[in-house]
């Protein structure tokens, strides 16, 4: 009896520390294989063609004036660059613009010609076609609220058919404006669905990219201000989304106090734009351009301006309007991946298709397509090219 009872605490102690060292081996392995998946796992590209990086400049019209915009425009033709200009639709109040007719008054006549004018809108007959010729030559034109002063919500209606009967087409991007002066922004009674201001339902109609001022608004954390990527791995705002229920709200880079081209000078140093092109980041450039970035005695952009982004456009980036980025981070979203040790495939979630779909494959393996082979670059990028709307594409693994 008393050996069977032995027996039997043999066997228990035994069983227990099979499955303790079991366990152990498990966790273990786990790891490795975890390890060796992410070592040899392969990622999407969020740019195409195999581009590094994605930087552009969204645009506050608060002072704007085509004039003072020409300039600048001109610089950004000669460096390859399109950005997103946005604009005023309508003039503000009357208090309001006799208070800028006061302060251009003070100006002397040359100073009142260049920098007088300020929230000229998009019904000036001269702004208006300033902005269908830079849209012509690629450039994003955006809405920066309906005009610099609150708007009801009929008003924002009609700025929206406004913008549309000018230009063919809604505004891809909505940019808040003043949200403690400006009535119609989410975070004064914009999102209120019992005062007149009421436009989130709106802002998602249109389907319109939305910048929602106040918190949330700009990359946060220590020293990431020039990639929204750093701090959120994202362009979307879920702060947006969340409170307010904007479905396409997002993010900017830069700071309130630095929104002008000292502030740009400070947070896209050369560092900070080899930093973009290693890291794959994403710069949303949040600046008004006609403050700081004008040389008042040449009128033309800063040498010292012009001289950064050129160095900036040296880089191997993705430098388009704001809109065409996001949209490509949202398609994103919905291309997935498949893979074992052998095969690889790529499905197309959209209903559209995505050109230019770059592949990242961490282990440096080359892929094979029929009788195509697919070597990465020295970034381990892959082109992989067009790719059909719900399209599955197959493709052979070759490890080395």
């Amino acid at each position: 009896m008393k050996r069977r009872k032995l027996s039997l605490k043999i066997i228990c102690w035994t069983l227990l520390s099979a499955i303790i060292l079991g366990s152990i081996l498990y966790v273990s392995t786990s790891k490795l294989l975890n390890k060796h998946q992410t070592d040899e796992s392969w990622e999407i590209s969020p740019y195409p063609d195999g581009f590094n990086f994605a930087f552009t400049i969204i645009h506050d019209a608060d002072d704007a004036y085509s004039k003072r915009l020409a300039p600048l425009i001109e610089t950004f033709n000669r460096l390859g660059m399109k950005i997103t200009v946005s604009l005023f639709v309508f003039p503000g109040s009357a208090h309001f613009e006799k208070e800028n007719q006061q302060v251009i008054d003070s100006y002397d006549k040359e100073r009142r010609e260049f920098f007088g004018p300020r929230n000229i809108p998009l019904t000036n007959d001269y702004e208006c076609k300033f902005y269908k010729k830079i849209a012509a030559e690629g450039y994003e034109i955006g809405m920066h609220t309906p005009s610099a002063t609150s708007d009801t919500r009929e008003r924002i209606i009609q700025a929206f058919e406004m913008f549309n009967k000018v230009f063919g087409h809604y505004p891809k991007v909505y940019v808040e404006h003043g949200r403690r002066f400006n009535k119609e922004t989410q975070s004064n009674e914009g999102s209120d669905p019992k005062s007149p201001y009421y436009c989130t339902d709106l802002l998602n109609r249109y389907r319109c990219w939305a910048w929602v001022d106040g918190p949330g608004a700009l990359a946060g954390g220590k020293n990431t201000y020039y990639d929204v990527l750093k701090s959120d791995y994202t362009p979307f705002s879920h702060f947006a989304l969340k409170k307010y229920g904007i479905l396409k709200g997002f993010v900017r880079t830069g700071q309130w106090k630095d929104s002008n081209g000292d502030g740009f000078l400070k947070w896209y140093t050369r560092e900070h734009i080899d930093s973009l092109d290693k890291n794959r980041g994403l710069a949303l450039v949040y600046t008004h351009l006609d403050r700081k970035w004008i040389d008042p005695k040449t009128k033309k952009m800063r040498a010292v301006i012009k001289k950064r982004l050129t160095y900036l456009v040296s880089k191997n980036g993705w430098f388009v309007p704001a809109g065409q980025i996001l949209d490509r981070f949202e398609a994103v979203k919905n291309i997935h991946l498949s893979y074992n040790e052998k095969w690889l495939k790529v499905i197309n979630g959209n209903p559209f298709p995505i050109n230019g779909l770059t592949l990242i494959s961490h282990s440096g393996y080359a892929l094979k397509r029929n009788s195509e082979i697919l070597r990465p670059n020295k970034e381990k990028e892959i082109l992989i090219g067009r790719i059909s709307s719900f399209e599955t594409a197959a493709f052979e693994i070759l490890s080395h």
